[in-house]
């Protein structure tokens, strides 16, 4: 069964910031869709416990943020930084 992502606001202006930011925007829009991909299958396992619900994953060069509701079957991406 796979998880809805949910971006949020702060999250899609850090992806939009970074490809401007990016000479290789074809890169950020590829890492940005396989941590969607990640995250909608397995997301406890897809990526590493930080703390209280935090998560985070690396897909280069890209890492994100993200916090799992299981019985919503959501994952929000609550930001994304440059790795």
């Amino acid at each position: 069964m796979n998880y809805d992502i949910i971006l949020s606001l702060e999250a899609v202006e850090d992806v939009l910031r970074i490809i401007i930011a990016s000479r290789s925007k074809a890169a950020i829009v590829k890492a940005s869709e396989q941590i969607e991909q990640a995250l909608a299958n397995d997301p406890a396992d897809a990526g590493k416990h930080l703390s209280e619900g935090l998560y985070f994953i690396d897909r280069e060069p890209l890492r994100g943020f993200y916090t799992i509701d299981v019985s919503e079957m959501t994952v929000e991406i609550v930001n994304v930084k440059s790795v």
